[in-house]
């Protein structure tokens, strides 16, 4: 019996002898047979680039080598730890978070991250005013400051509803940007929440800011949030609706010196004595700094919640393809 290899060279010699014979196939060994069957030239070696199959490949092929690809996707998130991953996803977030907090509580470093402590003094008024609507009161005006702090003029016809609505400020955006967070990884929610911050931002300036000055970098605020939501490519929009959420989580941790009224306090340019603890405190008792620490570690529960819980679809739809 002659051997298979000699014969491949004796047809392929054969074949280069007689020119009307190249019809663009070369006889390869079918693999465990004793036949042999035609194959376009250097199919099997492309195959193998996931990014560029060839046409002549057929679509069994291109389905065959995708799971392949998606199998091995599977196998590398499975064998990682939970830490692992995490740490692997959230790494950028966590990085922003720790600058969020240094930097917003000195001078310079609030004037580098201008536009997110403005952001942030926003949603600590509104807050103050969305509690005292809840406690069947009325907001009178807003007012943002070019220092980044700002005063909530509100309304309510008790010590209790004062007292909380004074609370309103901390607690409610370290809520709001822990409800960010949960969402950042949806399909649409950062496209949704980005615009419809935007707009809520803008309804505020109609509605309750009065100082000029605040009205102003509002409104453009505003507008730039709305058209960043409709514009901006996912993933820088994805990381600009982390960074808000991150902002108002850590409200009270950006503010450390403010919560616990520590050296001189400003708003608008003014020395105040007081700070919303020493508020609570005067109305519904314990010693300010019992409220100052409740908010403040808070305000880190609710960040390392919105971080790990948050509903992740890109995920769900991975798991899925997975599991199909």
């Amino acid at each position: 019996m002659s051997n298979p290899v000699q014969t491949i060279d004796t047809i392929t010699a054969t074949n280069n002898n007689n020119p009307s014979h190249d019809d663009g196939f070369h006889m390869v060994e079918a693999p465990n047979e004793d036949t042999f069957v035609d194959e376009p030239p250097g199919c099997c070696e492309q195959a193998l680039d996931y990014n560029r199959l060839p046409d002549a490949c057929t679509n069994d092929t291109r389905e065959e080598l995708l799971i392949q690809r998606q199998q091995r996707k599977k196998d590398e998130f499975d064998n990682r730890n939970w830490l692992q991953r995490f740490l692997e996803r959230e790494r950028n977030l966590i990085i922003a978070c720790i600058v969020l907090a240094v930097c917003l509580n000195f001078t310079e470093g609030r004037y580098i991250l201008y536009p997110f402590m403005i952001f942030s003094t926003w949603i600590h008024e509104m807050c103050h005013g969305i509690a005292a609507i809840m406690m069947g009161g009325f907001v009178s005006k807003l007012q943002i400051f070019k220092d980044g702090s700002g005063l909530a003029y509100t309304s309510v016809n008790s010590d209790w509803k004062r007292g909380f609505v004074a609370s309103g400020g901390y607690p409610g955006t370290s809520f709001t940007g822990c409800f960010l967070l949960l969402f950042r990884r949806t399909t649409l929610g950062p496209t949704i929440g980005t615009i419809g911050i935007g707009i809520l931002v803008l309804l505020s300036c109609i509605l309750w800011v009065r100082n000029v000055w605040g009205f102003c970098v509002l409104f453009l605020e505003g507008l730039a949030l709305v058209l960043l939501g409709w514009k901006l490519p996912a993933h820088f929009l994805d990381f600009l609706f982390s960074l808000l959420g991150a902002t108002c989580c850590m409200n009270a941790v950006e503010s450390i010196h403010d919560l616990f009224a520590v050296g001189d306090y400003y708003v608008g340019g003014e020395v105040v004595t007081t700070s919303d603890a020493h508020t609570v405190s005067d109305k519904w008792g314990l010693d300010y700094r019992f409220w100052a620490h409740l908010w403040l570690w808070t305000s880190l529960a609710l960040t390392v919640a919105g971080i790990i819980f948050a509903f992740d679809a890109r995920r769900n739809r991975l798991l899925r393809g997975f599991k199909a």
